[in-house]
């Protein structure tokens, strides 16, 4: 935690330098062009390295060893959906589609998966976006199913495939985008 929070600091201080260049960056080399004539050949212009931001979340597990997360599903806050590696897609409640303001047609519950409770029937849909902390993901495919046939929602491979890296660690599961 230290050691990131050096990282940090110094990121910060770097940012600031090159601000402030940018900002005066064209007053600055006028007046060094005036002072020094011309470089030598030899010498290679600095160049500040910016670290690259990488977007991670941990997710610790429950006393079950399950994972379970608030979610963002087009702007709705989903509380407690649960994040499943095994699982193949996205799936939505009823409810928590509704919340998200899709609406299937009666007629788009056409196909059928298994559940935990047994087959159910499901609406094929896109969202525009699922937000967990700071990681967001554009235009997921997943599935709402009928009123009553899930009792929660999960989140699953159509979402965490499209991320850099998922794993298990110390009892944490890990996203990065």
């Amino acid at each position: 935690m230290f050691g990131t929070l050096k990282f940090a600091a110094f990121a910060f201080v770097i940012c600031l330098i090159a601000a402030n260049f940018l900002s005066g960056g064209a007053e600055i080399a006028s007046r060094r062009s005036a002072q020094t004539q011309a470089a030598p050949a030899s010498a290679a212009p600095m160049r500040a390295v910016l670290p690259v931001r990488t977007e991670e979340v941990r997710i610790p597990a429950n006393r079950m060893g399950q994972f379970s997360a608030d979610v963002e599903v087009n702007g709705a806050r989903l509380r407690g959906m649960m994040v499943d590696t095994g699982a193949t897609l996205v799936a939505l409640s009823y409810e928590d589609a509704a919340s998200a303001g899709l609406f299937p047609a009666p007629s788009d519950y056409k196909y059928q998966v298994s559940t935990a409770n047994g087959v159910a029937h499901v609406a094929q849909v896109r969202l525009n976006d699922v937000r967990i902390g700071n990681i967001v993901v554009h235009d997921v495919a997943a599935f709402v199913g009928e009123r009553g046939a899930l009792s929660g929602s999960l989140l699953g491979m159509t979402f965490l495939s499209r991320l850099s890296r998922f794993s298990v660690e110390s009892g944490a599961l890990i996203l990065k985008q």
